[in-house]
């Protein structure tokens, strides 16, 4: 329809003779005459209105084609912050860790001042207590050479403790250096139950045990006279290895030195026998 009235404007405006009313006259209509009238384009009633008849339906129209693809989207806006999460659940506490190694051993102590000097003994012939040593067949004759003796031990340490490793003389008489000069060291070690510091693998054949009497001898003679130190130096000094100690208290032990024995172990009660042999 939009077509037809398409044509019949542009025919119009051509001036193309078509009639726009219709006559009221009796003349026979045909269908075209519904449509453009019967009138002659001269006559003064050509303003009349214009009716159309409307037709059928017509068939649908084949389906246009698909229109093309519109173009991307504008990006959307940034979203909005997101809200802070619940804290956690507290973690258990860790497992302790495993103890650490045993630290360096501190450095030695100074040495402690020395003690005083003891009274002067008796001259009178070297004896022991029964109870420290048992008899002996034979005899010796024993005859003090001082009246004065001072000593001082020193220590030695070891990865374990402290060891007796030398003794220092001075004060002797010169008689003690005559040449035959005899030194003998007593030690009495800690009574039960006082743990000792040296552990043998067995009783049997351990050099000490709890309130024992060991006794360490200098091998050979005093060194001579003439070759002492001058006061106050110390006149002369014993090392470990010139020393043979054994257990009085239970003879068969094998000897040891005097390194064997632990600063710890024995009671500071010392006792000495310092003689010009016969």
């Amino acid at each position: 329809m939009r077509k037809l009235f398409t044509i019949l404007l542009a025919l119009s405006l051509a001036q193309v003779g078509v009639g726009y009313a219709a006559d009221t006259g009796t003349a026979t209509l045909t269908n075209r005459d519904y449509i453009f009238g019967i009138s002659k384009a001269s006559q003064v009633n050509l303003n009349q209105v214009l009716f159309l008849l409307a037709g059928k339906d017509g068939t649908p129209g084949v389906p246009g084609k698909d229109g093309i693809n519109g173009l991307d989207g504008l990006n959307g806006k940034d979203g909005l912050n997101g809200i802070n999460g619940i804290d956690g659940v507290n973690g258990t506490n860790g497992i302790n860790g495993t103890n650490g190694k045993d630290g360096i051993n501190g450095i030695n102590g100074t040495n402690g001042t020395n003690g005083k000097d003891g009274k002067d003994g008796k001259d009178a012939l070297s004896t022991l207590d029964s109870t420290l040593a048992a008899p002996v067949l034979g005899s010796i004759t024993t005859v003090s050479c001082t009246k004065d003796a001072k000593i001082q031990l020193k220590a030695l340490f070891t990865s374990a403790d402290f060891v007796m490793n030398e003794i220092l003389f001075s004060t002797l008489a010169n008689e003690c250096g005559s040449g035959n000069g005899k030194i003998s060291i007593y030690f009495r070690t800690m009574d039960a139950p006082f743990t000792l510091h040296y552990q043998a693998t067995a009783p049997a054949v351990a050099n000490y045990l709890n309130g024992e009497t060991l006794k360490c001898t200098l091998i050979g003679n005093i060194p001579l006279s003439a070759t002492w130190g001058v006061v106050p130096n110390p006149q002369f000094t014993i090392i470990s290895s010139q020393l043979t100690c054994s257990n009085v208290t239970r003879p068969l032990v094998t000897p040891f030195t005097l390194n064997d024995i632990y600063t710890s172990d024995f009671t500071y009660r010392i006792g000495f026998e310092i003689y010009n042999g016969s």
